[in-house]
This record gives structure tokens, C-alpha cells and sequence, in this order.
């Protein structure tokens, strides 16, 4: 993968094997280890059998010897060589962790987990009771040799054969546990720091004791961190105040002296992390070797500070922290890559704070200032306890569930994760929370105790140490081979064989091992591929089903041969897969099948361009046993034509009409453009004859032809479409004379002449037409030889087009078309023959023929926009288009010539053009580029045929009125005569727009006009009679005595009564009604009695109650208007009405009948409840004769009715008055509630007098001990008030006291 596309690039300079261990051991021995920080190749087969836990035997635990160790002699340029790269982005956003992978887990874990057993057996075997209790392991470093701290203060120093070297006993006996420790640099002096506060400095050599140091920081203060800077005598520390000291120890005539000075003060905001940057080992001459930086974190804030040559800040920026997420703190040297600068190695330091990692990078400006900037936010799965860098991309971290989890910072994936709680890692809580030392800290810092392990973990190459409470346990990260060997000894060859095959593409993840030469690299993958393929192919031949389904048989081998075939296309390695690896599957046919098929999809995904002949052939012949033809043709066309036999593939493609295939196999290997064409447009000729309707099949041959004459002419290949710069010219040549030509190479007798040119026009004359356009575009066709060919092609479409009798409209006007187009070109020398154009526009024109009638409409318009018909006049032009009724062609005419009184009718004539009128109308009467002369013959044809535009659109048609025809209403509808129904859909129309409108909206339009209206309600009389008395009910702009003679002209009882009514004549209306209703008695009466059908019947019951209703309602509405006397002899009237009606119902009338007539007198009775008076209403029922007579049952009916409208009045008058009461009730309460509640004053001294009002008696009562305190919270005495303002009230005559008091303080704000 290319450096330069990824934010984190890897720095590919280990070498690995590829098929054994010998040459894994080769590669390695030659490369420069130190480079990549690996491990010597000697001491690897020791380091497996440390790391396997299977294995018991004790070996080295680090593959490294100490000779490899940094040179700090070396010179600046090889130490840039030797460092790790890794290019940051300048600047980026924050992002999230994703999780692995899909690929990983069929990868492997690539985390190697193993326990030191020789340390850990030596660290738990001391007893309590020997000689030497080490007490339990407390912390632990490692380098080239590992330190184990312990309880009680020893510190165990191993080799890296896990052999006890020497033990470094505890300065005092009050020393306490070792809390921290660290080397220098040389790694010949170890620091340690212990619980009561003591630090000691012993020979790492020998373990001897050199020097003990009890005053260098605060008293009884526990140390938790050590850390070295650049100088071997220099180094950082940390207690459990929080303040961070530099210690400096020397050594003068054989006598060791230390100083130390505290560079952060605990006082000023405890820190919880520091770290100095070391870069000398690596980078001697680098420009911060010279200084020294230093790191300190504290719960807000992190501190990047220059301690040589004098100590300063140089950066520093908030952070988020708490005692449960602490700060953690991580150099490492990397290559920066800017657009400025270029490549530069610069230290970065990685912060975490719970889940959040930020990147801040720090550089040497050129005169010695320092700049830090951010340069990647991450956030990680869960909150981190301990942070470690592993190489240059990869960053260890451990969160709070004792889980590690390795992070690829440059794509932000999880790696691999593993469960650490067997570990039971050491937390360094005691040493945070002081309990060995008397003096007491901070809740802050030793609530951070329960998450600190910062001492519990180490790195060193690559690799980390755990210590734990269980042992001491190392993790690291497997190289690419080993994750192959694991793989495959596992018996899962694919799954080897995908990982290495994504490891070669770079789609890999946690690669680790392999030579950053790209060409040796991919060598020593593509040699592993191979060999991984040809197991997996043994296996897979030796393994075959012997017994079940033949699905079976077919799934053994895809699950096998695809990737097999996958793998060899995409290392190139074409050689092995068509000759080796297809001979061993060819020998079982079920295997040779699965193979062929998958090289189908490698094929049309381009990924597979080449085949030999042998596989070309098997290929060909499997597809075309399945009658798969289309997949032959879009893989030979993919192909290279050397990798076929030709002869099969024309025979092929010729036998199954693969015209794509055969058109290729011709240009590419024969350079010929002219066969397939001709053979496919005399193919295309012969299905065309006499098939009004094409096949799809012979429809797509045709388009391909026509694709592939277009490829040819304009210089592309077929069919992909690229540009081809071979024989470019030659072969649109060829096919341009093949179009022209006269006749074929074999003509029959009945051939017509230009029958190629004849079958394209015929077939797609607009897509043909199309094609010579682009290519006349081209270089070659607009030189001397080209506008000769071009010249000759439109001799030869005049000839075609005029001479056939079969040519379509629309070949006629796209042929004319393409050449007014090149005629217009410029510097075109285009001649074309003026009477063929003439015969072509008759025809074309032709009025008895109504076929095709919108094509030749086109085809006329198409050729007079162009310019061929400009040496014919107008004039003519519009008689034939007139005779033609070529509407379209006659509003260009018109338009252009100022005709616009006949545009009216382009519109109204053209059946799919009608709706476009009113934009038409709107467009010449409101735009200015019209005469008023133009406008008055288009407003004379508008009321002409206004008749027709109402049929279109009434609502259009109003608004074309109101807005532009406005005077001419009466003209329109003495047009619309004598067609009543057309007159009332007008004027409904207009009414119903001019309702619509605004008031004011429009200038004397913004109401309907009376003598409008008038008319508008008469023909509303003679068509819609039902609705004329809600009409004129809700509208007021009309002429009552005009309307009320046509409703009595028209018979309309109920419009006549309402407007009688409204000008005050109820005497006239009650009337009207009455004999309304007498009508429709009548009426009912006779149905009754001649025993009229049940519709005849029900229709005039409907009649006769609609009537009754109209009454009632009158009644009801007149009744508030008279006094009671009147009011009831009203309602008595029509009452004696219908108890006339019941009286003259014939006795041989069916019961049924009857009852719906005493039905309806229930129902009005009802109505009369509240009207009249009962009693009266009760005496008038009991003595009229339809009652008097008879049983109580035809009462009984009659009587309920009454009684129920009578106990309904009852229980609402009740319910009426017990709301009145409840509301006065609740209304009296409240204000009793309001008056009841206590009152404070805001003020302890009255406002007027300014005394105070505590000190009123209330064992004297007086008047001037009474307080009168208001609402709004000022208190005064009451005889102050009294004398400032009069009250708002009379006073009492009985009590002589005020009723009602203002308060004097409020009205002065």
C-alpha cells in the first residue's frame, strides 16, 4: 500500500519466509534487523516455544538480543533511516473505532498470548517464612533484561532465558514496597522508587546498591512514577502529592551527591502522569536531543514543557479527566508528512482520557521554538486504563474490563482483542492512596489508585508484559508467516490462502514481517500464493465425495477452485493457472466445469483479459452446450483474440448470430469493418420484409449494427467504445463506401438500389441520421476526400427518400432535416435539387391523406425550421398547410405574417392543443407586443367562438371574461342562445369566479352586478330550481322585486315566501305557504285515494312534508316577531290545516297510509310546544272531529309526543337554573376565599407618616392603632389614609367606618 494514501503508513523493512523456515531464516539473516526492531532470526525458534502454551519447555522470552540494542553512535542519516514511518494528516476529525473486520476472524487471531513460567514459579515459590520474602510482585519493567518489584521491597532481575541474574535488596528495612522503577538510557543504572518515599540507585550489572536518596521530594510522600529522560542522569518522578521532581544524580571523586528540583507543584492541581520524550537512542542528532521535553497530565490539563536548557511551557491544552479516567501520557517517534516540510521525524505524544485518544504532534521550528498541534482525535471502545505503543501504526490499549485491544490508528479498526481478567493485572491503588506512609491525600488521587496499572505493564519491541497477580504473562503481535503456518496447520489452507491474497491486494490488516520493497515483497507473496494453492488443490482432489449428490460433488470443488482462481488472477500468476493448476482439475469433469464457470464472472468484471487456447476452447464448447450465447459474446469480446481459436469463434458467432463477437473477432484479427457489417444489414434486410412489427431480437441486432457502424466511424472500437489509433481512417472508409454503395457484392433481382442505406432508414432512420452527424465532426470526413463522401451521402438520402414510394414522414423530414443542418454549417458546400424538395413537400402535404397525420405535420415543420423550404413562399406554405390542417405549422405562419385573428382557431381546431388557448388568449391580451388593433380581431373571434372555449374550460372561460371580455357578457350570451343550459353554466361559471375575487381586487369587477345577477337567477329557475331559494338566501346583490316576479313566473314557492317575507309581507308569505301545503295535501289525498303506486306515493308524502317543514319554519321565525294572541292563531291555522288533512283521509285508505299523515301532524305538534299554549293546543286536538271519535290509541301517539317536547323544556329550564346557581355559587366562594386570605405588608413603617408599624398597642385599642394593609403589600395606619384621600365609598350611616380604601402608593407609580 502506497505511503502517501494512508494517514498511517507502515513501514515495510522486516523480511519474511515464504514456504519453510529455512528460507524465513535466509530473508531475515539478510535484511537489517535493527531497522524494524525484530528479534535476531537465531533466537525465533526459542521464542515459539516460550510463547506456546502447550509447550513446556522454558526458552528466551524476547526475540532480541542485547546486542542489538540502539547505537547511540549512530550518524543522523542512517538513524532516519532506522526509524519507524508512519505519515500523519495535518489535520483530522475526530473518528470512531470500527470493529474488525469480517476478514480477521478467518484470519486468525493475531495476538500471541504466553505465559513467563520460569518467572512466575520464581516469584510465587518464596515462602513467608524463608530466609528472603519477596512478598507479593508490584511492578515491573522491561528492556533487555526484565525487573520485578516486589512488597517488600527487592527487585528480581531476570535475563532474557528467565534466569534469576541478581536481586537488588532494599536500602533500609522502613523502605516499604517498590512503587516504581526505570533504567537510563544505557540501561546500566536503575532508579527505584518505593512506597515510604525513598528512591535508591542500583548497578543493573550487579545489582549493587549505589546510592539512597531519602530527601529529593515532599516528606512521606509514596513515589509513583520514574521515567528517564535523554541523559543518563537525569530523570522524572511522581509521588502521591501530585508534584513532579527532577532528579539529577552525580558521581564526583567516588562520591554520589543527587539534586532535585520540583518542576510541578501538587498545590498548584495534582498531576497524575508524566512522561519525558527520549529520542537520543534513535535520533542522536535530532533537534530535541539537544533540550529536553517532558509531559505532565494532571484531571484539566496536559502540559508539554521544555526542561533543558531552561525550564518553560511551550504548549499545553484541557483535557476532561476524572480519578476514574485518568490521564495517560505516550511518546513515539514517527515521519510526518506535510506539503511544506516533506518527510520529518517528529515526536508524537498520544493523550488518553477515558475513551478519547488525542495526537498531538510536536516539532523543532528553525530558530528552537516549538510548535504542538493536533493532528487526530480517536475515541476507543471503552474507557483506558493503560496505553502502549507497539509500532509505528499500532497502539495497545487496556481498557477498564481488563481487555486488550490492538488498534490500527491509520483506518481506525480494532485489530484483535483478548480477555485479560486471567492476568489479574497489579494495580498500584495502595501506593495512590498512601497506606504505607502516615500522611494523607488527596480523595482525587486515591480514588485514581483503583485504575493506575501504569507499572503493571511494559513494552519493549514490539511485545508486552503483563504482571499480574497469577504471573507474569507477555503478549505480541504474530507475523504474516506465522498467521499462515497457524492457519494452515489448523487444516484451513483457504483460509491461509485468503489472508495472504489480502495481504498481496492490501486489504489486510496487523501485516506484520514483511520487506518494504514492493518487488520483493509481492515475489514472496506470489510465490507463498502458489504454494498455498497447490495444497489447497491436492487437498481438494484427494478429499472429493465419493458417495451422495452430484450438488454435493459441485459444492466440494466451488468451495475451492474460486478462490484458487481468484488468487492466481490477481497475482498475475496466469502461467500456473491455465497450465498446472487447470491440467490437475481437468481430469474430473466436474471440476473442469466448476472451473470454467468461474472464469465467467473474472471475464465481464475485466479483471481476466487473456486465456490460452486449450482453456479458450473447453470454455467456448461448455457455454455453448448450455445454449448460453450471450455469455460467449460478452467474454470473447473481453478477450484477447490471441487467446482463442478463430475459426471456432467466426463459426460461433455466425451460427448463433453473435454479431458483437463476430464484429470483433474482424476488426481486431482481420482488420475488416466491412463483412459483418454487410452480412448483418442484408440479415437485418431480409427479417425487416413485409413485418410491420419487429421481433426484439431482430430489434437489437439492428441497434448493435447501428452501434457498431457509429464505433467505426468515429474512430472508437467496438463494442467498448475506447478510441482505437489503428487503421482509424481506413476503416470509416470502408464502411462509408459499404452505406454508399449502389448495390450489394450479390445482388438479387428484386434488390432496390442503395439497399444498405434503404435498411438503416427503414429500420432507425433518426438514430442513422444521428450517427453520420458525429462523424462528420471528425477530422478526416471535412477534408477535400471527406466533404466528397459527405456530398455523395446526400445525394444518395435525396435519391432514397424521393424515389421510394414506402418512405415514412418521418424519414422524409429527419433525411431534409440532416441536410439543412449541413447546409447551415459553416463553409458548407452542401448542394441539394430544389424539385425534389417540392415533391417532398406535396406529398407531404397531401390533404386526402389522414395517415400519420402528426408525423408529416412534424416532417413539414422540421424542414421549414431548417431552411429547405426557403425558395418557397410563405404564401404557399400556408394554403398547403391549411388544406393539410397543419395547425402548428399554421400558428408559426400566422404568427410570423401577423395573423392573429386566425391563431384563435390553430387552438380550437387542434384537438391536442385546445387546452393551450387561454395561456394563447392571456399571452396576446395582456402582452405589450400586440397593437390594440390585433387584440380587437382576436376579442371579435373569441366572442365568436366562445361557445367552443366554454366547452373547453367554464372556469378558464369565466376568467378570460372577467378580465378581458368583461363588456361584452350580454354579447355572449346572445351567442350562447338559444342553448339555456350552455347560458346557466355560464353565468354559474362567472359568479362563481367573480365570488372568488377579493373585494377591490379587480376594477369594477369586485361584484356581481344586479341586472348579471338578475339573469343569472332567472336561468337558475329554468335549470336548477332547487337551489334558487338557498341562492338568494345567502345573497343580497340582486333585485328582490325582479327576482320575486320570476320566482312567481316559475312557480318557486319557497324563494317567493322567503322574499316576501323579507320585505316584511308575512301575511303574503304565510299565505304563499299555505297554499303550498294545500297543494301538496291535495295532492297527497288524491294518491291516496286512487291508490297510486308506492313511488307516486312516497314522492308526494316527500312533497307534502317538505312543505310542512317550510311552514314550521316560517312559524318559527315570524313567532318572535308577533304577540302571544297572533303567534297562536298562526300556528293554530296550519294546525287546522292538517287536522283537516286527517279528517278528509278516506276510511278505505290502508292504516299504513294514515299513519304517516298523523305521523307528520305529530311532528309539527311538536314544534308547537313553546308556542302555544297547551291547554289550548289540548282542547283544540280533543274537540276537532279526526279525534273526537274513535279509541284512545289513534290520541295516544299524539299525546306522548306533546308530553315528551313538554318534560324535555322541563329538564332543560332545570338544568339551566342549577348552572346559574353553581356558577354564582363558585363565583361567591372565590371571592370569599380572595377576601378571607391573610395579608402581608411589604413596608415595617407606614408610607405617609413614616412610623412604624410595629409598635402599635393591641392591648389599648384606638383608632390609631388600627392597620390598614392592601392587596398589593403597602401597610399603613389607618388614620393616615383617612387623611390623605376621601374613601371611594359613601361612609356607613350605621357604622360610621369606610367601606372601601385605595391605597394612596399605588397610583403615584
Amino acid at each position: 500500500m502506497d505511503d502517501l494514501n494512508n494517514p498511517f503508513a507502515l513501514d515495510m523493512q522486516e523480511e519474511a519466509r515464504l514456504t519453510d523456515v529455512d528460507a524465513i531464516l535466509e530473508d531475515l539473516q539478510n535484511s537489517q534487523v535493527s531497522e524494524f526492531d525484530l528479534p535476531p532470526i537465531g533466537s525465533l525458534p526459542t521464542l515459539e516455544s516460550i510463547l506456546d502454551e502447550n509447550d513446556d519447555d522454558v526458552g528466551t522470552i524476547f526475540n532480541q538480543d542485547p546486542s542489538l540494542s540502539f547505537d547511540s553512535s549512530a550518524s543522523y542519516t542512517s538513524a532516519v533511516e532506522d526509524a519507524a514511518v508512519a505519515f500523519f494528516d495535518v489535520v483530522s476529525s475526530v473518528s470512531s473505532i470500527k470493529k474488525c473486520a469480517a476478514s480477521l476472524k478467518a484470519h486468525d487471531s493475531i495476538i500471541k498470548l504466553a505465559k513467563l513460567r520460569n518467572i512466575t514459579t520464581s516469584i510465587s515459590s518464596a515462602k513467608p517464612d524463608a530466609a528472603i520474602n519477596y512478598g507479593n510482585p508490584t511492578v515491573v519493567l522491561v528492556g533487555l533484561k526484565i525487573a520485578v518489584g516486589t512488597s517488600t521491597g527487592y527487585v528480581l532481575v531476570y535475563d532474557l532465558n528467565q534466569t534469576l541474574i541478581f536481586r537488588c535488596p532494599p536500602p533500609g528495612k522502613d523502605a516499604g514496597a517498590v512503587s516504581a522503577v526505570d533504567l537510563n538510557r544505557e540501561e546500566r543504572r536503575l532508579l527505584v522508587g518505593f512506597a515510604k518515599g525513598m528512591l535508591a540507585l542500583y548497578d543493573f550489572a550487579s545489582g549493587k546498591l549505589l546510592q539512597t536518596i531519602e530527601d529529593a521530594h515532599s516528606y512521606d510522600c509514596s513515589v509513583l512514577h520514574i521515567r528517564y529522560t535523554d541523559s543518563t542522569n537525569s530523570a522524572i518522578f511522581l509521588d502521591n502529592g501530585g508534584s513532579v521532581f527532577l532528579l539529577e544524580t552525580k558521581s564526583t571523586l567516588g562520591r554520589r551527591n543527587s539534586t532535585s528540583a520540583c518542576i510541578f507543584s501538587g498545590s498548584k492541581g495534582e498531576a497524575f502522569a508524566v512522561e519525558p520524550l527520549r529520542i537520543f537512542d534513535k535520533f542522536p542528532l535530532h533537534r530535541f536531543s539537544e533540550t529536553s521535553v517532558v509531559a505532565v497530565a494532571s484531571l484539566n490539563k496536559v502540559i508539554i514543557a521544555e526542561i533543558k536548557p531552561a525550564l518553560r511551557s511551550v504548549f499545553s491544552f484541557p483535557i476532561n479527566a476524572t480519578p476514574l479516567k485518568l490521564p495517560l501520557l505516550e511518546w513515539h517517534i514517527v515521519t510526518i508528512q506535510s506539503s511544506e516540510a516533506g518527510k520529518t521525524i517528529e515526536p508524537v505524544l498520544a493523550v488518553a482520557t477515558g475513551n478519547g485518544i488525542v495526537f498531538v504532534q510536536v516539532s523543532a521550528e528553525t530558530n528552537r521554538t516549538v510548535k504542538c498541534s493536533f493532528i487526530q482525535r480517536t475515541t476507543v471502545p471503552a474507557d483506558v486504563v493503560n496505553m502502549k505503543w507497539l509500532n509505528n501504526y499500532i497502539v495497545a490499549v487496556v481498557d477498564i474490563d481488563e481487555k486488550l485491544h490492538i488498534i490500527d490508528i491509520r483506518n481506525q479498526n480494532v485489530l484483535d482483542s483478548v480477555d485479560l481478567s486471567f492476568v489479574g493485572v497489579v494495580y498500584q491503588s495502595s501506593f495512590f492512596k498512601g497506606l504505607a506512609t502516615t500522611r494523607a491525600v488527596s480523595q482525587a488521587m486515591a480514588l485514581a489508585g483503583n485504575r493506575a496499572c501504569s507499572q503493571s505493564i511494559g513494552t519493549f519491541q514490539g511485545q508486552m508484559v503483563f504482571l499480574g497477580v497469577k504471573g507474569v504473562f507477555v503478549a505480541s503481535l504474530r507475523m504474516w508467516f506465522e498467521r499462515v503456518e497457524r492457519l494452515v496447520s489448523k487444516g484451513m489452507p483457504l483460509e491461509a490462502l485468503r489472508f495472504v491474497l489480502d495481504v498481496y491486494t492490501g486489504t489486510a490488516t496487523g501485516v506484520l514481517g514483511l520487506t518494504r520493497n514492493a518487488v520483493e515483497r509481492k515475489g514472496i507473496l506470489r510465490r507463498q500464493v502458489r504454494n498455498l494453492i497447490q495444497m489447497a488443490a491436492d487437498r481438494c482432489l484427494k478429499s472429493v465425495p465419493v458417495h451422495g449428490k452430484i450438488d454435493s460433488l459441485k459444492e466440494h470443488y466451488e468451495a475451492v477452485i474460486p478462490l484458487c482462481i481468484e488468487a492466481c488472477v490477481s497475482t498475475g500468476d496466469l502461467e500456473y493457472l491455465f497450465g498446472p493448476l487447470y491440467e490437475k482439475f481437468a481430469f474430473d469433469v466436474m471440476a473442469k466445469s466448476v472451473f470454467l464457470q468461474c472464469l465467467e464472472p473474472l471475464i465481464l468484471n475485466d479483471e481476466l483479459h487473456e486465456l490460452s487456447p486449450i482453456v479458450s476452447k473447453d470454455f467456448i464448447e461448455l457455454y455453448e452446450s448450455r445454449d448460453q450465447f450471450a455469455t460467449i459474446e460478452s467474454c470473447i469480446v473481453r478477450l484477447d483474440v490471441t487467446s482463442f481459436d478463430i475459426h471456432q469463434v467466426v463459426s460461433v458467432c455466425r451460427q448463433y448470430d453473435l454479431f458483437d463477437g463476430l464484429a470483433y473477432v474482424y476488426l481486431t484479427a482481420f482488420k475488416d469493418a466491412r463483412t459483418p457489417l454487410e452480412d448483418y444489414l442484408l440479415k437485418l434486410r431480409k427479417e425487416m420484409k413485409d413485418k410491420p412489427h419487429l421481433p426484439d431480437e431482430i430489434v437489437a441486432l439492428g441497434n448493435k449494427v447501428i452501434v457498431y457502424m457509429s464505433c467505426c466511424l468515429n474512430g472508437l472500437k467496438y463494442p467498448s467504445g475506447i478510441p482505437n489509433d489503428d487503421r482509424t481512417l481506413q476503416i470509416a472508409v470502408e464502411v462509408f463506401q459499404t452505406l454508399l454503395a449502389r448495390h450489394t457484392r450479390q445482388p438479387d433481382s428484386d434488390e432496390p438500389v442503395f439497399a444498405h442505406l434503404r435498411t438503416l432508414l427503414d429500420f432507425n432512420a433518426r438514430e442513422t441520421l444521428n450517427v453520420f452527424v458525429m462523424a462528420f465532426n471528425q477530422p478526416y470526413f471535412n477534408d477535400a476526400k471527406g466533404l466528397e463522401l459527405q456530398q455523395q451521402l446526400v445525394d444518395r438520402l435525396q435519391q432514397v427518400v424521393v424515389q421510394s414510394t414506402e418512405c415514412e414522414p418521418g424519414q422524409v423530414a429527419g433525411v431534409f432535416t440532416f441536410i439543412a443542418r449541413q447546409m447551415t454549417k459553416p463553409d458548407a458546400k452542401i448542394v441539394i435539387n430544389r424539385m425534389l424538395i417540392e415533391q417532398t413537400l406535396e406529398v407531404l402535404c397531401d390533404p386526402d391523406d389522414r395517415q400519420r397525420h402528426d408525423e408529416r405535420e412534424s416532417a413539414v415543420i422540421e424542414l421549414y425550421d431548417s431552411g429547405v423550404l426557403k425558395h418557397i413562399s410563405d404564401k404557399t406554405v400556408i394554403k398547403m398547410a391549411e388544406d393539410a390542417k397543419f395547425f402548428r405549422l399554421c400558428e408559426v405562419l400566422y404568427e410570423k405574417h401577423n395573423m392573429h385573428d386566425k391563431l384563435l382557431g390553430c387552438f380550437l381546431d387542434d384537438v391536442h392543443r385546445k387546452s393551450q388557448v387561454f395561456k394563447f388568449l392571456q399571452r396576446v391580451f395582456v402582452s405589450p407586443l400586440y397593437e390594440k388593433h390585433d387584440k380587437k380581431l382576436v376579442k371579435e373571434m373569441c366572442v365568436t367562438r366562445f361557445r367552443d372555449l366554454l366547452a373547453i374550460d367554464r372556469q378558464k372561460a369565466a376568467q378570460l371574461t372577467v378580465t378581458s371580455l368583461w363588456n361584452e357578457v350580454p354579447l355572449l350570451l346572445k351567442t350562447l342562445e338559444p342553448d339555456v343550459q350552455q347560458q346557466y353554466i355560464f353565468m354559474r361559471s362567472l359568479y362563481d369566479f367573480m365570488s372568488r375575487i377579493p373585494f377591490g381586487a379587480a376594477q369594477d369587477t369586485s361584484a356581481f352586478p344586479p341586472q348579471y345577477h338578475d339573469i343569472f337567477i332567472e336561468l337558475m329557475c329554468q335549470v336548477r330550481p332547487d337551489v334558487v331559494g338557498d341562492h338568494i338566501r345567502f345573497n343580497d346583490d340582486y333585485d328582490p322585486d325582479k327576482v320575486l316576479a320570476i320566482c312567481r313566473k316559475y312557480g318557486l314557492v319557497k324563494p317567493e315566501a322567503y322574499l316576501l317575507e323579507k320585505k316584511g309581507d308575512t301575511s303574503k308569505a304565510l299565505e304563499v305557504l299555505l297554499d303550498d301545503l294545500d297543494k301538496r295535501i291535495q295532492a297527497y289525498l288524491v294518491s291516496q285515494a286512487k291508490e297510486l303506486s308506492p313511488t307516486e306515493y312516497i314522492r308526494s308524502l316527500r312533497e307534502m312534508s317538505e312543505s310542512l317543514i317550510l311552514l314550521t319554519e316560517f312559524c318559527q321565525r315570524i313567532g318572535s316577531k308577533m304577540d302571544h294572541d297572533k303567534r297562536e292563531k298562526t300556528w293554530l291555522i296550519v294546525l287546522e290545516r292538517m287536522l283537516e288533512a286527517i279528517r278528509r283521509v278516506a276510511a278505505e285508505v290502508p292504516e299504513e297510509r294514515k299513519s304517516d299523515l298523523r305521523r307528520l301532524c305529530v311532528d309539527f305538534l311538536k314544534s308547537m310546544t313553546g308556542q302555544v299554549d297547551l291547554l289550548v293546543l289540548l282542547k283544540k286536538i280533543l274537540e276537532d272531529p279526526a279525534y273526537n271519535r274513535g279509541k284512545f290509541g289513534e290520541l295516544r301517539e299524539l299525546l306522548l309526543g306533546i308530553v315528551d317536547a313538554y318534560t324535555y323544556e322541563e329538564i332543560l329550564l332545570s338544568s339551566t337554573r342549577n348552572l346559574l346557581h353553581k356558577d354564582i355559587h363558585n363565583q361567591m366562594s372565590r371571592m370569599k376565599r380572595a377576601v378571607s386570605k391573610a395579608l402581608s405588608a411589604k413596608n415595617d413603617r407606614c408610607l405617609i407618616c413614616d412610623a412604624s408599624l410595629l409598635n402599635t398597642s393591641y392591648s389599648e385599642p384606638s383608632e390609631s392603632s388600627n392597620l390598614a394593609i392592601f392587596r398589593c403589600g403597602h401597610g399603613f395606619h389607618t388614620v393616615c389614609v383617612k387623611n390623605v384621600q376621601s374613601p371611594l365609598k359613601e361612609t356607613s350611616q350605621t357604622t360610621g367606618k369606610l367601606d372601601v380604601l385605595k391605597c394612596p402608593e399605588c397610583p403615584r407609580r
